[in-house]
């Protein structure tokens, strides 16, 4: 099954955005998950569609910045961007990320919701919500940290999902069983693969960088067996790779080019098999 093959921007974060719009079609991607970044926030909206264009690369879906600018952090100020960001690359579906915390009276989760569903009422454009990984066992009180939760609150306000199989294999060692809990409402996936083990020292950004987020087939999930159940739900994509970059050693051009297309193959060859 063809299913439309996405590259997220946040890995190579570093790289000027037309490099990684180059780098991408180059492995045979069919587009990219934009992430906000400095590039696109000081060039613009006009920037990315003039690589769209000169790439052939659609922008597939886009996503919340990787490092917090100042004033961006609340989802009053964020998404009107991002959904203004949408409507300017013809884009339609967003990735949000669900707040941290334990409690509905807690005023990021009322600001958030609060957010969401106001902006989701005034825009055709998909909002949908990834599941978050789960770096320690304090992590699983967050409200929708929960898969079954986070596909209730989903069903309750129809809302579509994103499906990251990292954060999803850091909760439930069975990924085709996590998938079904939310099988229906999803419209995007973020692909990876994951390693298990403590580091030292114990901080969460190592783990996205050395733990979470790795090459497909490089760790321990089984993504082979995950796609094809994907494929006979009826899912029809984006399917995007979101990989740390320290897992596609993004500080060398070769590495970056072997790896990509690598990516791509073993991709296609879970799809067909």
């Amino acid at each position: 099954m063809r299913l439309p093959l996405s590259f997220s921007t946040g890995t190579l974060y570093h790289l000027p955005l037309q490099t990684t719009f180059r780098l991408v079609s180059e492995a045979g991607f069919d587009g990219v998950e934009l992430v906000l970044g400095p590039e696109v926030l000081l060039r613009g909206a006009g920037h990315v569609r003039r690589l769209v264009q000169e790439h052939a690369l659609p922008v597939l879906s886009i996503h919340p910045p990787i490092i917090p600018y100042p004033g961006q952090g609340h989802p009053a100020r964020i998404l009107p961007r991002l959904i203004a960001l949408a409507q300017d690359v013809d884009c339609n579906l967003i990735v949000l990320h669900t707040p941290k915390t334990e409690s509905v009276e807690d005023r990021r989760w009322q600001g958030f919701q609060a957010t969401l569903l106001r902006e989701r009422a005034n825009t055709d454009i998909q909002l949908s919500l990834e599941n978050g990984g789960i770096f320690r066992d304090s992590d699983r009180r967050y409200l929708l940290h929960d898969l079954q939760r986070l596909r209730a609150f989903a069903d309750r306000h129809d809302l579509p999902l994103t499906f990251d199989t990292a954060h999803a294999g850091t909760s439930d060692p069975n990924l085709v069983q996590a998938y079904a809990a939310v099988k229906g409402r999803v419209v995007n996936v973020h692909l990876s693969d994951l390693l298990r083990g403590r580091l030292i020292p114990d901080w969460k950004p190592l783990y996205t960088f050395f733990r979470h987020h790795q090459m497909p087939g490089e760790g321990v999930l089984p993504l082979a067996q995950f796609v094809r159940s994907l494929v006979a739900s009826g899912f029809s994509g984006p399917l995007t790779l979101e990989v740390s970059p320290v897992a596609l050693k993004a500080w060398s051009p070769s590495r970056i080019r072997e790896g990509l297309a690598k990516a791509v193959a073993s991709v296609r060859t879970m799809l067909d098999s």
